[in-house]
């Protein structure tokens, strides 16, 4: 069960107060230009009803043919009717940037707070601002990653000043971070030393170059990974600056692959099984370790990378990790033939991977409802750009590689913060108006006054025009302002649940009694929260893809008249 937050809000003039009811219902939207429309204005569509209930599910709608639907309502509101203002809020252009989608920032770069730490989070910030890769869209994720030996060299003694610094880091500027943690470290090993000594002697193999391969169906190393990644999870699972948590403990850099070592065909073979009987105990071993990350962030996205492309118990290991709620990451999104002519990812790997996985399972190619899909691109674009490759439809090959990625669903896309030749910068934005998650307010219904003290009953149409939800808990909340202060209302909407399509809210809120009389506009938002150990700050609301935005982040929406 996911947990949900709560939200508390304390800002000068104004107060917090939670809706009374909420429901959702199909159903289109009113018709109409911008501005403000007098009378009911279009089709509100859906039924009315409250309670605990079943709801309905929807048409389907948006990019990618997500569908719309809808849910029950989640208790305590009746329904009124519809009001006699109807507005249509100006949609815009412009390429957004919010948490869990987009570009990522790689390593802040390299600038700042890698091993050791030398900079305080806003120090870090603003070097990062002032080294910002050429043409890069500015970022609403960070993404790390960190070998076990550098956050516990002595066991017990976890370094969570590092992440935390990180994550803080992240916050200054505007992002949340998704991190991995690797033991494998091309050359040496990323396993902590102690791991290796008395009394725990986890074996392994010395393998091409002196990379150091733990044999991960040992007691010990499964008994002190369980640990770790506990450890991690109690202090970090569902913090609003924790992005995702890419689990990446097996293989060269994470990846779930043997590329750093030679004479090694995959992460079966590295271990070289006799019989089914060793093939099983592999595939426990890896399957124990995909379970100690989903048991440790049960409230945090996790994704895992896509193996197994040619079958087998590779694939067995991937199913075994999107079955427990998992999302999937590919690396080397965006090749075509970097290795030669004759085998890329893109008209190979990645079509084998897709067919195989959902020939085992039906859902597969459903994760991205309720888990993100990220991808990694194969060396840079400045490469791509070297040899060649055109951003110009319908052929361009980097044209191609953006079209999959929509195809896929996908949020997050780690460009490794490379500078963006000049040349891919409008299909780059192009690209970025649809990936992920886009919020519009297509209608807002509401009545013209209301009472002190009496309901008041909010008809939004929301649409995601984007290719997938949002992953992160945000909350919803309407503000009724003046130019003394004002009252926020709080949704009960779980906008995690918003797929792309359209989808119709419906919430009734009681206003304070003691409420002044006058006229004052309606406006809304989608907030972050504030994060303890570490602190950090709220990131600002959620950028939508309507007109008027303010400084606070909210965004008007009407005029209602208290009486």
């Amino acid at each position: 069960m996911r947990l949900v937050g709560v939200a508390l809000w304390i800002a000068m003039g104004t107060t917090w107060l939670g809706g009374c009811g909420s429901e959702e219902s199909s159903g289109g939207a009113g018709t109409g230009g911008s501005s403000l429309d007098g009378g009911a204005g279009g089709s509100l569509g859906g039924s009315g009803g409250s309670g605990v209930g079943g709801g309905s599910t929807g048409g389907t709608g948006g990019m990618a043919g997500g569908s719309g639907g809808s849910t029950g309502g989640t208790g305590g509101g009746t329904v009124l009717p519809p009001g006699d203002v109807t507005v249509h809020p100006a949609v815009i252009d412009d390429v957004l940037t919010n948490p869990g989608m987009g570009f990522a920032d790689f390593h802040f770069g390299w600038w700042c707070n890698l091993p050791p730490i030398t900079y305080n989070p806003q120090e870090c910030a603003d070097r990062v601002r002032d080294h910002w890769p050429e043409n890069y869209p500015i970022a609403g994720t960070a993404y790390f990653r960190w070998h076990w030996r550098d956050l516990e060299p002595v066991r017990g003694q976890i370094d969570f000043d590092m992440v935390d610094r990180a994550l803080q880091s992240a916050n200054a500027l505007g992002e949340t971070l998704g991190f991995r943690i690797m033991v494998i470290d091309e050359g040496g090993t990323g396993l902590p030393d102690w791991l290796l000594a008395p009394p725990y002697n986890v074996p392994g193999q010395v393998l091409s170059g002196g990379t150091f391969w733990p044999d991960i169906r040992n007691a010990a190393f499964q008994s002190e990974h369980e640990r770790f990644i506990s450890a991690l999870g109690e202090r970090y699972d569902f913090h609003p600056a924790l992005d995702h948590v890419d689990i990446g403990t097996a293989g060269c850099w994470g990846e779930w692959n043997t590329a750093c070592v030679d004479g090694v065909d995959g992460m079966f073979d590295v271990y070289h099984p006799q019989d089914a009987s060793e093939t099983q105990a592999i595939r426990i071993a890896y399957e124990s370790m995909i379970d100690h990350h989903l048991w440790a962030f049960p409230n945090t996205p996790v994704v895992m990378l896509g193996i197994g492309s040619g079958g087998g118990p590779e694939l067995d290991v991937l199913l075994h990790a999107t079955a427990g709620g998992a999302g999937w990451r590919v690396d080397c999104w965006g090749d075509w033939g970097i290795w030669g002519d004759a085998w890329s990812h893109h008209e190979d790997l990645y079509p084998a991977l897709i067919a195989n996985a959902t020939a085992a399972d039906s859902t597969f190619p459903d994760i991205w409802q309720h888990a993100p899909i990220q991808l990694e691109v194969c060396s840079t674009m400045p490469d791509w750009f070297d040899r060649g490759w055109s951003a110009d439809g319908p052929d361009g090959r980097v044209y191609k590689t953006f079209q999959w990625a929509l195809e896929q669903h996908a949020s997050v896309l780690n460009a490794k913060s490379a500078p963006v030749p000049a040349a891919y910068v409008d299909a780059v934005d192009d690209l970025l108006r649809e990936n992920g998650y886009r919020f519009i307010v297509e209608s807002f219904n509401h009545p013209s006054t209301v009472q002190a003290g009496g309901q008041v009953q909010f008809i939004t149409t929301w649409n995601n025009i984007g290719v997938a939800p949002p992953y992160l808990s945000r909350t919803l909340f309407y503000r009724l302002r003046d130019t003394s202060g004002g009252v926020e209302l709080m949704s009960q909407q779980d906008i995690r649940d918003w797929l792309p399509g359209a989808r119709e809210t419906v919430e009734v809120f009681t206003i304070p009694p003691e409420m002044e009389p006058g006229d004052y506009i309606i406006e809304v938002s989608i907030h972050d929260r504030a994060g303890l150990e570490p602190d950090t700050e709220p990131l600002p609301p959620l950028q939508l893809a309507i007109e008027g935005r303010a400084a606070d982040g909210w965004y008007p929406l009407s005029e209602l008249t208290v009486e």
